[in-house]
């Protein structure tokens, strides 16, 4: 069998692939067959290294990235506690595993008969000392006699706005309620997005969100905040155990049907070092 000059230019392993072809009957034809395809790898969900991700979760700030949502806090309060009122502040006979989540109503006497029916049932009795609403919620502020440091604002969402009765709180993912506000523009459920993460466990230390941004389809608006969590121990001893994952909103523009998400992109290990933090195994 002769070799063709094409051949022996060939690597020795190429060589040896292609005679064996050929002597099986492959490879027939003048033109040799198309390569596969090569594997891409999809593009990295955040600029940040894994080790950059450790240090920011090791120094506990900051824990969002620049023009994310922010409160301003009342002048003259240091210590200010916001919550949304939720059916099992109303009733709580709903224990878990009955599903909660946060009310809303369009009439103010029905939202502050439910702030002053969750005043009643706390452990010490705060006076109502302001109100307030805008155009996604009302808001009652209390405080406690001779307890400077306590300020607390409850709200209760605007119908109009957002219901979330079809939501749970004790689940991590699955319906968040209905969006009545409209028009739905990207813009606004990027600030809902932003807003409901405030109020979730994801807003403490051992959290940190690396980035907030969305997409638009025919028919739904999709905004994700990459976050990176932090668990202590959760791959040995010595290691802890970061995912970085996608907490994500996905709204029909049609129906204002909302639904949560939550994927994990990847994980890696890491410690707390003198310099902030270490990548380990």
């Amino acid at each position: 069998m002769s070799v063709s000059p094409r051949l022996l230019r060939l690597p020795a392993g190429t060589l040896v692939a292609t005679l064996l072809l050929s002597s099986c009957g492959g490879g027939g034809g003048s033109s040799d067959a198309p390569a596969s395809p090569a594997q891409v790898a999809p593009p990295r969900a955040v600029s940040q290294s894994d080790l950059q991700i450790a240090q920011l979760l090791y120094a506990g700030t900051p824990r969002t990235p620049a023009g994310f949502y922010q409160e301003t806090r009342p002048s003259g309060q240091d210590h200010v506690s916001t919550v949304h009122l939720k059916n099992t502040d109303i009733d709580p006979s709903l224990s878990a595993p009955l599903p909660q989540h946060e009310l809303c109503t369009d009439d103010w006497s029905i939202a502050l008969d439910w702030s002053e029916t969750s005043a009643q049932q706390a452990a010490q009795y705060a006076d109502l000392v302001a109100t307030d609403d805008d155009a996604r919620y009302f808001e009652f502020a209390r405080s406690r006699s001779g307890d400077p440091d306590f300020h607390l604002r409850e709200r209760v969402f605007k119908c109009a706005y957002l219901n979330r009765a079809t939501a749970d709180l004790r689940a991590p993912e699955g319906s968040a309620g209905q969006l009545n506000l409209r028009p739905l523009v990207a813009e606004e459920l990027r600030t809902l997005s932003e807003y409901l993460w405030q109020f979730t466990g994801y807003n403490n230390f051992g959290h940190v969100v690396l980035k907030s941004s969305g997409t638009t389809a025919a028919a739904t608006l999709t905004h994700t905040l990459v976050m990176a969590n932090l668990e202590r121990g959760g791959i040995s001893a010595g290691c802890d155990r970061i995912d970085v994952v996608a907490w994500r909103h996905t709204v029909d523009t049609t129906s204002g049907a909302l639904q949560l998400d939550v994927e994990t992109l990847w994980s890696f290990g890491a410690r707390e070092s003198a310099g902030g933090g270490e990548l380990c195994q």
